[in-house]
Formats: C-alpha cells, sequence, structure tokens
C-alpha cells in the first residue's frame, strides 16, 4: 500500500504538505491539493481512521456491545448511531456478547485496546472489571452496571411507567391472570418494569407470575406458558422477539387458546398493533450519538465551570399507538377543498384507512393556489364543502366569513391544540380573537445548502483564495449573494454546479415572499410605525437591489412554484435554494435526486422568514360538525401525522420530531419549532384596511417588472406606492 512519502513524491510536494491534506487540516493551496488528490487516487491509497487516531493516541472508533445482534432493538440503536455519525469519520465497531457477562468481558478488553472514543454497552453483567481510561467515554443502555468511571452516562426509557401502562391496559382488557417474561430482574430495566407493572396488577387483585429467562431459553419458555396447568389470560413480554416465540409455539398446538399478548417492542415505521409499546430505540441511537459529539468536542458544562459536559442519567418515553373508536352510524360523505400539494396527495392515500375505520367518505377536490383563491373568494357564507384549508396569508381576510367559529372547550379541539407545535403563531387560528381554524400544513421559510459542497476542502479553498474568508452557510443576504457568484459557472468556470440558487419568482406572491426576508433584514416594516403602508423606501430598494442581483446567480428561467425550485435543488443543478419548509420534502423525494443526505439546513439569512403553509376550518354551511370534528382527529393523530409526513407532506403535530425514520429522512423537521418563533405574516398592524396577500401581489408585480426589464426598480417601486396608497393609506 502506497504511503504519505509515495505520495510526496508522486505529487512533487512535502511530506507535510500531504499530511495536512489528507488530514483536512487549511494552509494548503487549491493547486497542491489537487496534486496531493490525484496522487492518492493514482497510487489508490486509502486513509487508516482506526490507525490515525491511534497514532494521536485517540481513535474514532465507536464499540457498540450488546446482547443479540439479531434482536430488533439493538439494531435501530446501532442504525440511530450509525445514521447520526455516518458523515463524521467515525468507525463503528458492534460486538455481540450472546447475553453472557464472561464473553462480554472480554468484547470489552477487547473495545478497550483500540482505545474507543465511546464505549456504548447494554450489558448482561452487573458490575465492571475492567480499568477504563477517563477519556473514554461509556454510555450505559436500560442496565445500570456498577465500576465504570463516574462521567458514565445511564440513559434508558422509562421502564417502569411502561410497565405501568401495559399493565393498565391489561386490566382495562379484562385480563385477570398474567404472565411476564424478561430475561435476570437483576437488569436495571428488567427491575423497573416489573415493579411498574405488578404495583398495577396487584392492586387490582389480578395474579402475576414472573418468568425469568435466559436468552437462549426463550422459545422452550413459551411452551411453558402455552401449556400451564391454570392458562393465563395474557402474557407481558420485553420485547417483539418473545411474542414471536409466544406465537410460533402456538402453531404446534392451534387447539390451546393464544393469551392476549403484550409488549414493549422496538418502534417501527406505520401502524403498531394495539398491545404494543413502542420505544424508538433508533432515536435513543441518535441522542447518544449526539452527546458522543458533545463529549469529543469538549463541550463545556452548562454551569460555565469550563469542564466538560456529561449528563448522568437520561430517561426516555415510549407510548401506546393512540386508539381511536368512530361513532359507526351509517355511511357519510364529507367534502374537502384544498389546495394541490405534497400534504394532499399524502392524505388523499391514507382516506381508505379512514373510510375502513369509520365508514366516512371524504371527497377531497385539489386546486391549484391560483384557482383555490378564486374558490375561497366567491364562498362567503354560503360553501359546497364542509372543510376548505385556506392559506394563512388570506385568514384575515376570508376567515371569519366563510369559516363557523370553533369551540375552543370542544374535547378534539382541545387534543389537537394541544398536539401542535407550540411556536405556531394565533394567525393560523384566529381573526380578531375568535378561533376558526386550525393549523394544518403550517410552514416557514428555510435556507438549504448543499453540505458535499460547502465541506469539500478543495471548493472552500478556493473560496478563500478568491474571496480571502472562510466558506460558511451565509447569514446574511449580502454573504448569501457572494456565495450565489461563486458557484455560478458564468461567474467562475471551476463552480461544480451550474448556478448558485434557485429563485421562485415567476407569479407576483412567490417573489414577494422572496423579496421581504431581504426587506426585513434591513430593519423595514409592513406597516410602518405610523401604520402607513410604504414600499418606496430606502430599505425597499435596497431588498430589491439585492434580490435582482441574485437572480444573476440563478437559473435562467425563474420557477413558478417552490416545487419546482426543490426539483431545481434535488438534481444537484444549484447550491443554495430558500424553500418554505413543507415543500423541503421534494428535495429527498425525487426520484433523481442527487442531494439526498447531502443537505444542510439553517434559518434565512438575516433570521427574519416568512410563515407559510395554511390552516382548515369548518365551514358555516356544513350541517356535518360532528363529523367534521371526527375527521379532524383522525388526521392529526401522531400515527397519520407521521404517516402524511413520511410521505413528503406536513401535518404540524409536535410528535414527529420524536420519529428517528422521519428526522432520518428530513432532519429540518427537529428546527422547526424554533424557527416559527422567529417568522412573520398575517398581522393587521395599526391598519385597518391593510390586506397583506394584496401587498405580496403588488410587490411581487414590481419585482418581475423591473427583473423583466419592464421598468428600473425605481419606477417599479413608484408605481406600487401608488397602488399601495389607494389601497391602504386612505
Amino acid at each position: 500500500m502506497a504511503t504519505i512519502k509515495d505520495i510526496a513524491k508522486y505529487a512533487g510536494v512535502s511530506h507535510g504538505t500531504v499530511s495536512n491534506v489528507l488530514n483536512h487540516k487549511g494552509n494548503v493551496s487549491t493547486e497542491k491539493i489537487l496534486l496531493v488528490e490525484q496522487a492518492a487516487k493514482a497510487l489508490g491509497y486509502q486513509m487508516n481512521s482506526q490507525a490515525s487516531g491511534l497514532r494521536s493516541g485517540k481513535s474514532k472508533t465507536i464499540c457498540i456491545i450488546v446482547p443479540g445482534i439479531d434482536m430488533k432493538m439493538y439494531g435501530k440503536l446501532y442504525a440511530g448511531i450509525e445514521k447520526a455519525l455516518h458523515d463524521m469519520n467515525y468507525t463503528i465497531e458492534i460486538l455481540c456478547s450472546e447475553g453472557m457477562p464472561d464473553k462480554e468481558s472480554r468484547l470489552l478488553k477487547k473495545a478497550l485496546s483500540m482505545q474507543p472514543t465511546a464505549i456504548v454497552l447494554a450489558s448482561s453483567a452487573y458490575k465492571n472489571e475492567e480499568a477504563v481510561p477517563e477519556d473514554t467515554m461509556v454510555v450505559m443502555v436500560d442496565r445500570y452496571v456498577k465500576g465504570f468511571p463516574d462521567n458514565a452516562v445511564f440513559i434508558s426509557f422509562d421502564y417502569e411507567r411502561a410497565g405501568r401502562e401495559i399493565a393498565e391496559k391489561c386490566i382495562r382488557d379484562g385480563n385477570k391472570s398474567v404472565a411476564l417474561m424478561c430475561e435476570n430482574r437483576r437488569y436495571t430495566s428488567n427491575r423497573s418494569f416489573i415493579k411498574g407493572a405488578a404495583d398495577v396488577l396487584e392492586s387490582e387483585g389480578a395474579y402475576l407470575e414472573v418468568m425469568e429467562v435466559p436468552a437462549p431459553l426463550k422459545f422452550n419458555r413459551a411452551f411453558d406458558v402455552l401449556y400451564a396447568s391454570d392458562p393465563f389470560d395474557a402474557v407481558i413480554t420485553m420485547s417483539r422477539e418473545d411474542v414471536e416465540n409466544i406465537k410460533m409455539a402456538h402453531t404446534f398446538n392451534l387447539r390451546a387458546e393464544l393469551p392476549e399478548l403484550y409488549s414493549v417492542v422496538s418502534r417501527d415505521f406505520g401502524f403498531e398493533n394495539g398491545n404494543m409499546y413502542e420505544m424508538d430505540y433508533k432515536l435513543m441511537g441518535k441522542h447518544i450519538a449526539e452527546l458522543i459529539l458533545k463529549k469529543d468536542a469538549g463541550a463545556p458544562d452548562e454551569s460555565g465551570d469550563g469542564s466538560e459536559a456529561v449528563q448522568r442519567e437520561i430517561i426516555e418515553e415510549g407510548r401506546f399507538p393512540q386508539q381511536r373508536v368512530y361513532q359507526r352510524k351509517g355511511e357519510e360523505t364529507l367534502k374537502l377543498l384544498t389546495v394541490k400539494n405534497s400534504t394532499s396527495e399524502a392524505v388523499r392515500r391514507l382516506l381508505p384507512l379512514f373510510q375502513e375505520q369509520s365508514r366516512i367518505r371524504v371527497n377531497v377536490v385539489e386546486a391549484p393556489y391560483d384557482e383555490l383563491r378564486k374558490m375561497v373568494c366567491k364562498m362567503k357564507d354560503e360553501s359546497a364543502f364542509d372543510l376548505v384549508r385556506i392559506d394563512m396569508a388570506w385568514m384575515l381576510g376570508e376567515g371569519g366569513q366563510i369559516f363557523r367559529e370553533m369551540d375552543c372547550g370542544n374535547d378534539i379541539i382541545q387534543r389537537i391544540r394541544s398536539s401542535v407545535f407550540d411556536g405556531i403563531p394565533e394567525e393560523y387560528y384566529s381573526v380578531n380573537g375568535t378561533m376558526y381554524t386550525l393549523p394544518l400544513d403550517a410552514c416557514v421559510q428555510m435556507l438549504f445548502c448543499r453540505k458535499d459542497l460547502f465541506e469539500d476542502e478543495l471548493i472552500k479553498r478556493e473560496y478563500y483564495e478568491t474571496r480571502r474568508k472562510k466558506l460558511l452557510v451565509p447569514r446574511t443576504y449580502k454573504e448569501y449573494n457572494e456565495i450565489a457568484e461563486f458557484f455560478t459557472r458564468r461567474y467562475n468556470r471551476r463552480s461544480p454546479v451550474s448556478y448558485g440558487t434557485a429563485l421562485t419568482y415567476g407569479r407576483s406572491y412567490t417573489a414577494a415572499c422572496d423579496l421581504l426576508p431581504r426587506f426585513y433584514e434591513k430593519g423595514g416594516h409592513m406597516p410602518d410605525g405610523s401604520g402607513k403602508v410604504a414600499v418606496d423606501t430606502q430599505e425597499m430598494r435596497d431588498a430589491l437591489t439585492d434580490y435582482l442581483q441574485s437572480i444573476e446567480y440563478a437559473t435562467k428561467e425563474p420557477h413558478f412554484w417552490w416545487r419546482e425550485s426543490a426539483k431545481e435543488f434535488a438534481e444537484g443543478n444549484v447550491a443554495m435554494n430558500i424553500l418554505f419548509s413543507n415543500y423541503a420534502a421534494d428535495m429527498v423525494h425525487n426520484i433523481s435526486s442527487k442531494v439526498a443526505g447531502k443537505i444542510i439546513y439553517a434559518e434565512v439569512p438575516g433570521g427574519r422568514p416568512l410563515l407559510g403553509g395554511g390552516s382548515i376550518g369548518i365551514t358555516k354551511s356544513t350541517d356535518k360538525e360532528e363529523t367534521c370534528l371526527q375527521f379532524l382527529e383522525w388526521l392529526y393523530s401522531d400515527e397519520i401525522a407521521e404517516m402524511v409526513t413520511y410521505l413528503g407532506g406536513f401535518i404540524c403535530n409536535r410528535n414527529i420530531v420524536n420519529n428517528a425514520e422521519i428526522l432520518e429522512l428530513y432532519p429540518w423537521i427537529q428546527d422547526i419549532e424554533r424557527m416559527f418563533r422567529k417568522g412573520k405574516r398575517g398581522r393587521k398592524e395599526k391598519n385597518e384596511r391593510y390586506d397583506e396577500f394584496a401587498l405580496e401581489d403588488i410587490l411581487g408585480s414590481a419585482v418581475i417588472s423591473a427583473s423583466s426589464g419592464v421598468s428600473t426598480p425605481e419606477e417599479a417601486l413608484e408605481d406600487a406606492q401608488k397602488i399601495c396608497n389607494r389601497m391602504f393609506n386612505q
């Protein structure tokens, strides 16, 4: 194998230069980076990250030791850790102890010999005898083990609560004789689980028999449960595999009655049996990876004393799938009017399930944005629809006219409101303090950048050499334009992409959405402090100048809708894009996406994003309010909100941020609530005549006029001001 010395000789550079390039250190010119990379490729050199780490006294290795790699919960745990650390140059080793303490001890010695950054351990022992260096992070999963350094972390689900809630369901279902199968009750999670279940079952007078089952004998024990002389009503287990063992044993004697089965299971995507209590081990893996990164970076303690941040104990929560019982009166039909987008498409795919469960048919009419606007404006007090999804920018003008007031004391409305993101403002719900709607696919503008470009050492060095500054995610629109120019091939022939950005200004209101955050960044207000709608101002002129500059670095044809911009980004043609978050999924759902897994997200430059998306309400003219509420309860349920989001839509249920599968696909969702709090739109400030949607139409027309050369920027804003004066300022 080629050595660093061979590469240096082949490339005609020093040994130190090669080392700096291969270890991603700065102060190496673009020319030399290219020489070293070409030489390494020609000689077939591959960097051994573990050996490199050992030379420095510490390897970027994570060792995961589990009782069984065939157990789904540990497969999910590994997947969560691996996914979060995939791009961080860590080597991840998974080792299986088969539930035997002696083997685990040998594996721990093997792991320590690698000088790992961290050891993640689901232990089968009660005490550790190995000497562990203080700088090796130890994370104990579910089972606490004595003998590790004081800074070790214990992370587990709330197993006592799980045992309690499973036992409560057992009692509700009428079971009086219960077997509880687990491994050694001395394990922390098992002990807590047994306590939670026993407290409930014993207080209710039910019989409980705890059966400890060593891992190799689980299938044998399943027969013991089924052939008990006094049959059990129910069996509670602690893994999906235990449930499968009991079902398999039952196939050998189908005449025997199969007890009701309850279990803790690692969360899967989709619908789970109502007796299965879900714990998201993949999300736990993600959290463990975040702890490792924090520790490896030497993050300061929150107390500010300079010590490394260590959280000794972390408890996560599981849950039962939501159970809904519908009043099946007979066949009913609802009519829903909505904009045609990814959310409506996903909901339509799931509606057959709702019809089967409730005998309620929902006919969905999907209209393009422009057509939906016309239909809503014509409704007033009469509508052919029972439910309408309205754009939040129209709420002030149309909400009170077409929707009936929602009963804030209604149980369903209260449950839905408690399930949505906290950061969503009242403008999605109400008009002048009266509640008419619920936020549906509420969204916020976000900045998306190509991670593979922004973290490429050669590109970073070239940017530094041409701009004399680091290539970082832009925080201002000035930086945004500088980076967009750098990535536009017309201005930089070495750019790996054709354009710096994609803009959505083919329609007036989409153009305004791109312009207004620039205006707010410059300190502009709409309306101004006196309530006047002033667009011919220095702040707006500067914002329009910035935007016209951005157009120079964008794709040649203006996009009419954000899905088109997302597609442009997905196809790898641009380096950056600003989208409303409910269209961001199109970047990875596109079948030809070249950026999936390669996206950096951030708040928009200037930190003043626009809010967007829409809300759903019950029309004044419907006589099916109760049926509408049943549909809304189904739509906002955790399982349906998650499935809609997974399919590329978005329902603003806060629980989706606790689903590791969703966060893996759409990591930006975990920060949407924070960005909502910075968003702006839909407020009537000191001007009763002000109509935000009408203003956006006026401003967007000015953008299109100026960008097409029909008028100068000054003329475009001057004309826009005249219209604003007639509409809002008289």
